[in-house]
């Protein structure tokens, strides 16, 4: 499978533990880390609870999809704490939805975003 960025062959090193395991990332390591947030975790107080943000890219790119592969070890993270607590998946996440979420009363919740815009 080619990489949708840089359109290099991605190489995945097969062992016992991934030999059925035919999922494949859209976009290879290389071309993922150069998008990558560093500090990807962060929590906003909010009324009667928090959100805990789990921003993976620093960068604006044009097919934002193409990245969910890599939000897997939160995703599985989450199923882990038995899903305590609600948890959305938002493209981008700006200011203005998170007073929205404030003013909604939601309590703690988790948001899985590929970019936050401060506005």
């Amino acid at each position: 499978m080619y990489c949708k960025s840089c359109k290099n062959v991605i190489r995945q090193a097969k062992t016992f533990r991934n030999l059925f395991n035919f999922e494949t990332p859209e976009i290879c390591h290389h071309c993922f880390k150069l998008h990558m947030q560093h500090f990807p975790y962060f929590v906003v107080p909010i009324q009667n609870g928090l959100l805990h943000v789990f921003e993976l890219l620093n960068k604006d790119v044009s097919q934002a999809g193409d990245y969910l592969y890599y939000f897997r070890p939160y995703y599985q993270a989450y199923f882990k704490l038995e899903m305590t607590i609600d948890a959305i998946y938002i493209e981008k996440l700006t200011l203005k939805t998170i007073e929205m979420f404030d003013q909604m009363n939601l309590g703690h919740l988790i948001i899985f975003t590929n970019n936050f815009k401060e506005e």
